[in-house]
């Protein structure tokens, strides 16, 4: 196993790596690079801790129904087939070592991944628990926490073509944007300290060994050139066929150029409401706003503004109810 690099890295025990950010945002890109060091093992995206931790279900079932039910339900889920683990082995193990809960489960599903893949590390990728981070601290105690940010027009842009958001309204995914980010910035530094990392998406493209040489500093591993080299190779084992529609970038080579395409797919008045309300995610990655809402007439300014207020108004209440349901959650864990 790669030597500790500093003091901090020393007081760790096998911490792991969580993946968050705002969809859209180069989560698979960074979990694929990750994923070809010889440290980091990741499964598939499986939205194991949103699915089941935050909502108990597993420790619902086995209340209910016991160990063989709580094994069924895993060998029916597509999403945990994809890691190719057997339920039934994996449920005993968490048994055998204590009470089968759902953060039990999750914690020693990844170990498995790890031990299969002879990594010393387990990693995770799931970009809405950046809105979970309370409850990763508490399923996953050590584990760094990486959050990756795209401007933020950028990630409107590329919700409107991929087939899983597509067909959602604007104002929603402006208004996941700005709280997404927040919790973020908020809960990532709070929680986990030094845990904590941001990778600028642009920035990983522009100079991508000099961003991955940083990232690798602070998860207290050597930066291999791998990383760059064979990235391709681990998105081909992580992204399933549904998905290579909207994730075949991270198959390789780097799409150096893949920012900006916001200003050729939106109209002002998406790109106005976004500089609106995202100002946390300008200020984080360092982006320069257009004032595009000058070029609208008097009557779409005023519906620009409106959903703004919108947006803004319901930001803290829909925070409020995420760490409720957080608190929920944690008994889970």
């Amino acid at each position: 196993m790669t030597k500790p690099i500093n003091e901090f890295c020393e007081k760790m025990s096998s911490p792991g790596v969580m993946i968050v950010g705002v969809g859209r945002s180069g989560t698979s890109l960074l979990q694929s690079m990750l994923a070809a060091h010889s440290q980091i093992a990741f499964p598939p995206e499986t939205a194991f801790l949103r699915r089941y931790v935050a909502r108990g279900t597993i420790s619902g079932e086995h209340g209910q129904k016991g160990a063989g039910a709580v094994a069924d339900m895993l060998a029916g889920d597509g999403y945990f087939q994809r890691t190719g683990l057997d339920a039934g082995d994996l449920v005993q193990r968490v048994g055998e070592k204590g009470r089968i809960t759902d953060g039990a489960v999750y914690r020693e599903m990844l170990r498995a991944v790890a031990d299969r893949q002879e990594k010393p590390m387990a990693g995770d990728k799931d970009p809405r628990s950046v809105e979970f981070l309370g409850l990763v601290l508490s399923v996953f105690g050590n584990c760094h926490v990486v959050n990756i940010i795209r401007d933020p027009r950028d990630v409107l842009a590329s919700k409107k073509k991929a087939e899983w958001s597509r067909g959602r309204g604007i104002l929603r995914h402006v208004f996941a944007n700005r709280v997404q980010i927040k919790m973020g910035r908020a809960d990532g530094p709070r929680l986990f300290g030094e845990r904590y990392h941001e990778v600028v998406y642009e920035k990983l493209l522009e100079n991508p060994e000099k961003e991955l040489r940083m990232l690798c500093k602070g998860l207290c591993v050597d930066y291999e050139p791998l990383m760059l080299d064979d990235f391709g190779q681990s998105a081909r084992r992580l992204v399933s066929e549904k998905e290579v529609a909207w994730k075949k970038e991270t198959l390789g080579p780097l799409l150096t150029n893949n920012f900006g395409k916001w200003k050729n797919s939106l109209h002002d008045r998406e790109a106005a409401l976004v500089e609106l309300v995202c100002g946390e995610h300008f200020a984080a990655g360092g982006y320069e706003k257009s004032g595009c809402i000058k070029n609208l007439p008097f009557g779409e300014k005023l519906k620009v503004y409106a959903m703004a207020v919108v947006i803004i108004w319901a930001d803290p209440f829909y925070r409020s109810y995420r760490k409720w349901t957080i608190r929920r959650a944690e008994k889970f864990a």
